[in-house]
Formats: structure tokens, sequence, C-alpha cells
């Protein structure tokens, strides 16, 4: 089962460190984009545990096992007001010791990428990542953080849109 629009799944995510209380932005036809203050420390653990792990995200891509699939990770990309934007790179492959992958947000602040493009994946700037284990959804540390922050009506609409079960909730 494979995701016609894995974006929608993963959510947008901007961290502003001007902020003074997160905000959700609603847009037609793409993710809600949550604003972020840049001094969100339960966010940051999360970037941090995604980091730490990311070597289980490059085993499973490297296993080549059909039961894994939507390997996706999330790169911070600079913000013309010297913020950071972090956006969800899906169709991810791991080639020469390299991760590539297709630009699956649409940037509302940065002028680095825009949708639809394939980019080389900055390690030192990956801030999340994840997979789907047959329908358990793997890594997706920042999503989790986001999914507590929802209201239980919220997060069961997006299980039922999505059809999987994160880890570990």
């Amino acid at each position: 089962m494979y995701l016609k629009y894995p974006v929608y799944l993963l959510l947008g995510l901007i961290i502003v460190s001007c902020q003074k209380k997160d905000e959700v932005v609603k847009r037609d036809n793409e993710p809600d984009v949550h604003i972020l203050q840049g001094e969100d420390n339960e966010m940051n653990a999360a970037i941090e545990n995604a980091q730490k792990s990311l070597y289980k995200f490059k085993e499973a891509i490297e296993s080549h096992n059909p039961d894994y699939f939507n390997f996706a990770l999330k790169e911070r990309f600079t913000t013309p007001d010297s913020g950071s934007e972090h956006i969800w790179i899906s169709e991810v492959q791991y080639s020469d010791h390299k991760f590539y992958g297709i630009v699956d947000g649409n940037p509302i602040s940065t002028t680095e990428v825009k949708l639809g493009d394939t980019i080389e994946i900055n390690s030192q700037q990956i801030t999340d990542w994840m997979y789907i284990d047959k329908n358990i959804v793997k890594g997706a540390y920042t999503t989790k953080v986001l999914r507590k922050r929802m209201s239980q009506k919220e997060r069961e609409q997006m299980d039922k849109e999505s059809g999987f079960i994160f880890e570990n909730e």
C-alpha cells in the first residue's frame, strides 16, 4: 500500500525562532504547516532522537525488504529571515553513501528547493526519518510530537486517512 501523496501523512513543519507561540497554517490541498518556536524542547529532543537513530533508517533502506516502503527523510533548509524550514523528502534512495529524494512539500519560506525537486540530501541537516513496515510507521519522531498535540479526533482522522499505525504510541 503506497500513499499517493505521502506528505499528507507526514505533516508539514516549519520551525521559526521568532514566533511567540505555535501556529498552524491551513492550506487548500496541502498538508497543514506547523510553525513552532525555535526553543521547542520537545521537538528539539525528537530531532535529536531522529538523528541518533538514523542508522536504523539506513539499515532498513539497504535491506531491500519488500515489506518496507515510503522511505522519507526530513531536511532542514534555511529561510531568508535566518530561520529554518523542515521539509519531507520522499522516494528516498541510498547510493554511494548518499541519500537522494524528491521534495515532497511546497515550501513556504525557503528558496533553496521547490516542490518536486530531486535533491541530494544533506545528511547534516536531516531532522527526521520514516518508512512504513507493512502498515506501521517507523521513525517519524517529529510527527509523533505533533500527533501528541492534536486532539483525539484529529489523530483518529489522520489514522483513518492514512491507514497506518504509529509505532510506540
